[in-house]
């Protein structure tokens, strides 16, 4: 059986100026997976593919295309679904992923034979063999399937974290250059745990895996690294800061693999405020960028968030992150209750502090989660495309949408002028901007 595993293209300002590229890790699991099975498999990845989609349908011919995107890709990963029945109308399509997990309904389409609410590869690799051996599909873990024209759910369970398999990456391998954080070039991506145990009320991956929080064992994660052949390693666990003694346990493990890398990863403001001696440490074996969600410049919004963490929390987790010489990346909310007011309050805020990276995203209620159902009667629009954090899909409360964009693109681009001032950006370059432009036609041509 032959399997084409699928990731739509992402155009953002981050995706497009090439800024922050990563690799497709959850279609190298599942690609892992086939291999295990003796499956023929190939990745489809918009990001790096320079064939056109139908081409590699007519020259491959799979059996089952699976494919995966977020919710601004809902209509990528539907026309990606309906050029596959288009050439053959007997491949078995699928789509999964972090979207699919909570939001499966909305992706019954006609296109579509099934969507896999979990993430579990044993499901995945119960799917394939029932498919090819034409078993039952009743008891597969998260699995929605069509039957007799309309889709059957079957119950989910969470995967234990500790069945996640190292995946094969033949992505990065082919393609090293293709993905980076900001000035760090060849970054692999790797997965700690699931889910987040907090409960910041604007988050959707505390949703995820059921709401439940797992870690993998600190054992596999130092095995996957010593087989990652990458210069630099972005942790994507919702926050990778957590647990003391599995972080003890982690700088240990990475000094006596001789691991020699740089790290990215999520951390909360509170966490690094409260330890600071372990947040050295991390800097000494090779964490160079926190990614902290300092949300707010007031405590208020920071409670009404259901933060848990205070501004006071937020000024020293800057502090002892420059201290060491490693960089602080602000993830910052405009809120929807913004006034012109608030809008140059943060930028205020970023230019006396010594920040050099600030990204502000849009208050954005993502369904199903519950501030999506609270808010849901004020939305302005049903555009998917639109929940990309950097539109406002809600009503504001202190002036018009077109208002608030507009005050929002302002703060955007006068906080990228002063972090370039100070030295962010760097990489920018003339030769920088024309590989942009060649790679955006590229992706954009291979969309067929």
């Amino acid at each position: 059986m032959k399997i084409l595993l699928v990731r739509p293209i992402l155009l953002n300002p981050l995706t497009i100026t090439k800024a922050i590229d990563c690799e497709p890790l959850e279609l190298e699991y599942l690609y892992t997976v086939c291999r295990q099975l003796s499956f023929s498999v190939q990745i489809y990845d918009a990001v790096t593919e320079k064939r056109r989609f139908t081409a590699v349908l007519r020259e491959y011919c799979p059996d089952v295309v699976a494919v995966t995107g977020y919710i601004t890709q809902e209509e990528a990963m539907r026309k990606y679904c309906r050029l596959v029945k288009k050439e053959n109308p007997r491949t078995l399509t699928m789509i999964g992923g972090v979207h699919a997990q909570l939001n499966f309904k909305r992706l019954y389409w006609d296109e579509v034979d099934f969507v896999c609410r979990s993430e579990s590869m044993a499901a995945f690799a119960e799917l394939l063999l029932a498919i090819d051996r034409k078993n039952s599909l009743q008891n597969i873990n998260g699995l929605c399937y069509r039957e007799n024209g309309v889709f059957s759910e079957n119950k989910y369970v969470p995967e234990p974290a500790e069945d996640l398999p190292i995946p094969e990456r033949p992505i990065l391998n082919q393609c090293p250059e293709a993905f980076r954080y900001l000035d760090l070039e060849n970054t692999a991506v790797i997965k700690t745990a699931f889910s987040c145990p907090y409960s910041c009320n604007f988050c959707y991956g505390t949703w995820l895996h059921g709401g439940k929080y797992q870690e993998r064992p600190i054992e596999a994660v130092l095995e996957e690294l010593r087989t990652i052949d990458a210069d630099s390693v972005f942790i994507v666990d919702s926050d990778f800061m957590v647990s003391e003694i599995r972080l003890r346990k982690f700088i240990d493990g990475v000094r006596a693999n001789k691991i020699h890398k740089k790290f990215i990863c999520y951390a909360r403001a509170d966490f690094v405020a409260a330890h600071p001696q372990l947040t050295k440490e991390l800097c000494d074996i090779g964490f160079t960028y926190f990614l902290v969600g300092l949300e707010s410049v007031n405590d208020r919004a920071l409670q009404d968030y259901h933060k848990q963490t205070t501004h006071e929390d937020n000024q020293k987790c800057m502090e002892i992150i420059h201290q060491n010489g490693a960089v602080c990346v602000a993830l910052m909310i405009a809120d929807l209750s913004f006034s012109a007011r608030d809008f140059q309050e943060i930028y205020s805020w970023v230019k006396q502090s010594k920040l050099k990276y600030v990204t502000v995203q849009i208050y954005t209620p993502i369904p199903p989660t519950e501030i999506y159902q609270k808010l849901k009667g004020r939305l302005i629009t049903h555009n998917p495309k639109k929940w990309d954090l950097i539109h406002p899909v809600v009503k504001p409360e202190k002036m018009s949408a077109f208002q608030f964009l507009l005050r929002y693109r302002i703060l955007v681009m006068r906080l990228f002028l002063l972090g370039y001032r100070r030295g962010a950006y760097r990489f920018i370059r003339i030769p920088y901007l024309l590989d942009i432009l060649r790679s955006l036609f590229r992706r954009i041509g291979t969309r067929r």
